[in-house]
């Protein structure tokens, strides 16, 4: 029959003090940067192990860094890792759903963090990351503040003011949805794209936004591109849901003009979709114009009317 000591802890030894766990020195260093901006951060394996899959690989026996229990990014910011291993420090009492940390996700550093939760594959971290940007990244602008001309009554000093917060809002939108499509948020990608779409909308007004570059970038979205049976286009691998579209219009009076070579040209198709979408906007402005036209013209009669009325009241023959 076995005694009580075969099956609980041995207590220590008269004068030995028992050794914890979280007493145990730091088993890997982490070195970050290169030249005279590296630094070395003394580690666990353990925690680094449990906070990342790609962490846990690195650190296995099988690996250099394991063996070494050494781990080297030369190309990375040491700054940057403080940050990040505030997310999967033991020590901290929690408040995130992941892990013990009580760091969170704000705006100052969530640029920062998504390339690293990205990398280092902590998927639940990303998604935090994709939530925080769909949310709160982007404020809601109504569509007078996209408008490229002056507002009727709209003082110079608010004009020039708007005109310049309207380019670095788009700007910010469309950095935003290529980072989304780069590291696959969804959510983002998502509320971005919408965003663009709303934007687009409006060509008479929002046309100067929509300059070379973006025109490429956006092309890029939705890239690869093939003419299906039908003559129409589609996308080869499903891009932007929302950028599609858009594109779409831009290209479909111009397909029977465009043949699969012409369509898988990186270089010259980008030029040659701008000049289409250069088309649609003076289409569309010229549409604009002739409305206005209509409607000077209905005034027009109708003041005409309204004055021969006038001077029938006041017996004002031949009116």
């Amino acid at each position: 029959m076995s005694s009580s000591a075969d099956t609980t802890a041995q207590a220590p030894a008269a004068g030995q003090a028992a050794k914890k766990i979280r007493s145990q020195p730091p088993d890997v260093i982490v070195s970050v940067g290169s030249g005279e901006s590296m630094r070395e951060f003394p580690c666990y394996k353990v925690i680094l192990s449990f906070a990342s899959n790609y962490l846990d690989t690195m650190l296995s026996s099988s690996m250099k860094e394991g063996t070494l229990n050494r781990i080297d990014f030369p190309d990375k910011v040491p700054e940057e890792w403080e940050i990040f291993y505030e997310f999967i420090a033991p020590q901290k009492s929690g408040r995130s759903k992941h892990s013990n940390s009580n760091a969170n996700i704000n705006s100052d550093n969530v640029m920062t963090l998504l390339p690293w939760f990205h990398e280092f594959q902590m998927n639940d971290y990303v998604r935090d990351c994709d939530d925080y940007i769909a949310q709160h990244f982007i404020g809601e602008e109504g569509r007078s503040f996209w408008k490229y001309e002056r507002h009727q009554n709209e003082l110079i000093s608010v004009y020039w003011p708007r005109k310049k917060r309207r380019k670095e809002a788009f700007g910010t939108i469309l950095n935003v949805l290529q980072l989304a499509h780069k590291y696959d948020l969804v959510s983002s990608k998502d509320v971005m794209g919408k965003k663009i779409a709303a934007i687009w909308k409006l060509p008479v007004n929002t046309h100067d936004l929509f300059d070379f570059p973006v025109a490429k970038s956006l092309l890029r979205l939705v890239l690869p591109l093939e003419i299906d049976d039908g003559n129409g286009l589609r996308m080869k691998l499903g891009g932007n849901k929302h950028i599609w579209p858009l594109v779409e219009k831009i290209l479909s009076p111009h397909i029977s003009r465009l043949s699969q070579e012409v369509i898988d040209d990186n270089v010259s198709f980008p030029h040659l979709f701008y000049s289409f979408i250069l088309l649609y906007v003076e289409k569309k402005r010229l549409q604009a114009k002739i409305e206005t036209l209509k409607d000077d013209k209905v005034t027009i009669k109708l003041r005409y009317e309204a004055e021969l009325e006038r001077l029938r009241s006041l017996g004002v023959t031949g009116a």
